[in-house]
């Protein structure tokens, strides 16, 4: 089975709205309470596009999931600090998909010179948790009853990962233009790859001692 890392575009919107939607819809996960359109996903892929990574994992053609960073704040001093968010096809559970995304958007955020990434999980939401949890995310806060969303109001648990160690005089992170093609570039999107690579076979030898 063919598999892929890469840039999200303003073509793969719909196949985004289609991943996000029911997360809008009918789920706390996300506080949007009506999904976004595809021309609105189109807008917001082309934003962000310029400073930071939007990833699509493709599995056999079809967009299993995508990945991306943001501002964590707009203030000069947050300049270094990221927000990250990462969404998965139901049919991509258990599949290390999260994980590969992840990977690579670490790696590449990374290299751009960021330092920290910071998350929001709605509570409850295991399987969130133990991702993040498993990709070295601390638990910094929870936010009690920030959101209201399906007639009651909801706390954020908010996670914090060291994406590298501090430096006293950090240099502005590069835009990711900066980094398409290159051989550091090369390697997180591979990086990812194996990852979801070993993830997939951990699924068939569980469905194999497991059937």
């Amino acid at each position: 089975m063919t598999a892929a890392i890469r840039l999200a575009s303003q073509d793969d919107a719909g196949a985004i709205r289609e991943i996000y939607a029911p997360f809008c819809d009918t789920s706390l996960i996300s506080f949007e309470y009506a999904a976004p359109s595809t021309l609105e996903i189109a807008s917001r892929v082309r934003n962000l596009a310029t400073s930071f990574p939007w990833l699509i994992l493709e599995s056999q053609g079809v967009v299993a999931g995508y990945a991306y960073a943001s501002r964590h704040h707009e203030r000069a001093g947050y300049g270094w600090s990221v927000d990250v968010t990462v969404y998965i096809s139901p049919s991509q559970h258990r599949r290390g998909a999260g994980r590969a995304l992840y990977t690579t958007l670490f790696q590449l955020l990374r290299l751009q010179g960021f330092y920290k990434a910071y998350a929001g999980i709605t509570l409850p939401n295991a399987a969130s948790t133990g991702l993040h949890e498993a990709m070295g995310f601390q638990l910094v806060g929870v936010y009690k009853g920030v959101g209201y969303k399906f007639g009651g109001w909801h706390d954020v648990a908010h996670y914090q990962l060291a994406l590298q160690p501090e430096r006293a005089e950090p240099t502005p992170a590069l835009p990711l233009a900066m980094l398409i093609g290159s051989a550091g570039w090369a390697d997180a999107l591979a990086q990812g790859i194996r990852c979801y690579d070993d993830g997939r076979q951990r699924s068939v030898d569980t469905a194999i001692e497991n059937p």
